[in-house]
C-alpha cells in the first residue's frame, strides 16, 4: 500500500504525458519553457521510449519529390503543401531548441533515387519548387544525375537523382539523450517502467507489481504521446502500427557518398553513419504483416534490403551487416496528424506516420497551444 506521502506528494501534477519519446519529451519542454511553474510528469512503459523515436534512421527530412507527389495523389497539393510546411516548421523548432553540435546534426543534403518507373518525376521538379516556394522562399529541388556515378550507384537501377540542399542527418541517440537531459534540467519529472493501463477524466490508473495494486496518478490536463502505440489506451482510434526494419553496415573504407537518401516514394531510405551505411524500409513489400506491434523481424523484407545494398547502393563492395533493428511507427489513413479531445481533461496527438523527427516539435506547439 502506498504511504502517506506517496500519496500527498508523488501522484499530482498539473501535466501528465504518456509518452517519453521525441513527441512526448518535446510537448513537456515546450509547456514548461513557457509555463515554468507547471508540475509535469511524463510516464513511459519502457526503459526506453518504445516505438520508433530511438530506433529511426535519423533523417531531419520533410518528404522526398517522390513521396511529394504520391501525397498530392493521396491529398491534394493544399494539404500536402501544408503537411511539408509543418514538417519543415518541426525540424527548425527542434534546432532551436537542441543545439546542433549536441545531436549530430550534418547538412549533406538529402537524394532521391529514381528508378525508370519513378523518372517521370524529373518533369514535376519545376512545378513542385513553384509551389513550395510558399515554405522554404527558395527551389527545393534539382537534378543531380552525375552524382549517380560519384557516389558508386548502379547506373542500370538509377536512371536519376534529386538533390535537396534542406535535408540534414543526425544522431538519432544523441539527439534523445540530449532532449532527455534537457527536459531534466528543465525539472520535468520522468517515470520509465509506467505501463498506463488506462486514463479517464484526468486520472491515469499504472499497475504497481511489486506494491500489488493500482495507482491513480491525477492531473487537470493529460497528453496521450505514444503515437503507434495510442489505440492500447485509446482503441477507439483509426492509427495502424507501422513496422519499419533498418540494418547497418560495418564500416566501410572510401564510402562514396555522404547525405540521407530515399526512393520509392520513401518507402526505402539510407545515409552514411562515418563510413557504416544505415538502411531502412520496405514496410510496403507487405503491409499487412508489417502493420505490428511485434518488435521481431521480416525475413523477406531483410533479404530485399540486403539485395538492395548489393546491386544498388553499394554494387561491388564488400561488407558486413553488423547490427538491425525495428521500430514500430503509427499510421492515419490520410497520412496526416492529428489532435483529439477524448475528453475535458484529455487530449491526444497523432500521428506522426514515419515523419516523428521532423513533426514532433510542431505538434508540441500546437498541443500547448490548445492547453491555456
Amino acid at each position: 500500500m502506498l504511504s502517506f506521502w506517496e500519496k500527498n506528494s508523488l501522484l499530482r501534477y498539473d501535466v501528465i504525458i504518456v509518452g517519453s519519446g521525441i513527441l512526448g519529451l518535446s510537448t513537456a519542454c515546450e509547456i514548461k519553457e513557457r509555463y515554468p511553474e507547471k508540475n509535469i510528469l511524463v510516464l513511459e512503459r519502457g526503459i526506453l521510449p518504445t516505438g520508433a523515436s530511438t530506433k529511426n534512421a535519423g533523417f531531419l527530412c520533410f518528404g522526398s519529390i517522390t513521396e511529394i507527389l504520391a501525397d498530392f495523389n493521396l491529398k491534394g497539393e493544399k494539404e500536402t503543401l501544408s503537411l511539408v510546411e509543418k514538417r519543415w516548421k518541426g525540424i527548425n523548432y527542434l534546432k532551436e531548441r537542441l543545439a546542433e553540435n549536441k545531436i549530430g546534426y550534418l547538412s549533406y543534403g538529402g537524394y532521391d533515387l529514381l528508378d525508370t518507373p519513378h523518372s517521370p518525376a524529373v518533369k514535376e521538379i519545376d512545378r513542385v519548387n513553384a509551389l513550395l516556394k510558399q515554405v522554404f522562399d527558395n527551389d527545393v529541388f534539382q537534378i543531380s544525375d552525375s552524382k549517380i556515378k560519384e557516389f558508386g550507384f548502379n547506373r542500370e537501377l538509377v536512371s536519376h537523382m534529386v538533390y535537396s540542399p534542406f535535408e540534414a542527418q543526425i544522431d538519432t541517440g544523441e539527439m534523445m539523450k540530449t532532449l532527455l537531459k534537457y527536459a531534466q534540467f528543465l525539472g520535468i519529472q520522468i517515470i520509465n517502467g509506467a505501463e498506463v493501463k488506462e486514463v479517464s477524466d484526468g486520472k491515469v490508473y499504472l499497475w504497481h507489481s511489486s506494491m500489488n495494486e493500482s495507482i491513480c496518478f491525477k492531473a487537470e490536463k493529460i497528453l496521450i504521446c505514444a503515437n503507434a502505440f495510442v489505440n492500447k489506451l485509446l482503441p477507439e482510434l483509426d492509427v495502424k502500427p507501422g513496422r519499419g526494419h533498418v540494418i547497418i553496415t560495418n564500416p566501410i573504407t572510401g564510402l562514396k557518398f555522404k547525405g540521407i537518401f530515399h526512393f520509392n516514394q520513401g518507402y526505402y531510405y539510407f545515409r552514411n553513419y562515418g563510413e557504416r551505411v544505415i538502411f531502412g524500409g520496405g514496410r510496403n513489400l507487405d503491409f499487412e504483416a508489417e502493420e505490428s506491434f511485434d518488435f521481431g523481424f521480416n525475413e523477406t523484407i531483410l533479404n530485399d534490403l540486403k539485395d538492395k545494398l548489393d546491386n544498388m547502393i553499394l554494387p561491388g563492395t564488400e561488407y558486413v551487416i553488423e547490427d538491425k533493428w525495428t521500430g514500430i511507427m503509427g499510421f492515419t489513413k490520410n497520412k496526416l496528424p492529428e489532435i483529439l479531445n477524448i475528453d475535458k481533461n484529455t487530449i491526444a496527438a497523432v500521428s506522426c506516420n514515419g515523419m516523428g523527427i521532423a513533426l514532433s516539435s510542431y505538434i508540441a506547439r500546437e498541443l500547448t497551444d490548445s492547453l491555456y
